[in-house]
């Protein structure tokens, strides 16, 4: 799309074709950069100041799970996605956490034995299982409970490092 609105601008103003084509090429380019650079903010975001930090252990679920309906306790729907796009932090993970932490809450789960990377979530479930108070502290979605089987419970740390939408 923005190859055919520049084309037609260059040719409105009357460029030549081979220029053209080269200020396109050269065009598109400059957005593939600014989209870089726009994913490198996403994941400076990430590296954001820690508010607080916890040890704990995480499960997995799946939105098909005995008692689920596929809808979070914040309304949203899970049954053929386990993302959220979230404006600030983008794709990221759900995860059902405790009641003291708000929907839109941003955690970094760190666990070496299941995740390379750590994960970027968002809280927007609950758990009759899951709190601080338990020997759960959150449970991240997966897409269906089958997938989960093989996670089990294990340990943790949890940094907290936005307070809700």
């Amino acid at each position: 799309m923005k190859k055919i609105i520049i084309l037609l601008f260059l040719i409105a103003t009357n460029l030549n074709m081979n220029n053209a084509f080269t200020f396109v090429d050269k065009e598109i380019n400059i957005f593939k950069l600014v989209e870089v650079k726009e994913e490198k903010k996403t994941e400076s975001k990430v590296k954001s100041k820690v508010l607080k930090k916890y040890t704990g252990y995480i499960t997995a679920y799946g939105p098909d799970c005995k008692g689920c309906i596929g809808i979070t306790a914040s309304g949203f729907n899970v049954k053929n996605r386990i993302y959220y796009h979230d404006k600030e932090y983008g794709k990221i993970r759900i995860v059902a956490a405790d009641r003291t932490l708000s929907f839109g809450t941003i955690v970094k789960i760190k666990n070496n034995s299941s995740f390379k990377k750590p994960v970027i979530a968002i809280v927007l479930d609950r758990g009759s299982a899951i709190g601080f108070n338990k020997s759960v502290y959150f449970d991240l979605l997966y897409k269906s409970e089958r997938e989960t089987t093989k996670f089990g419970k294990q340990k943790a740390t949890f940094e907290i490092l936005r307070n809700g939408f």
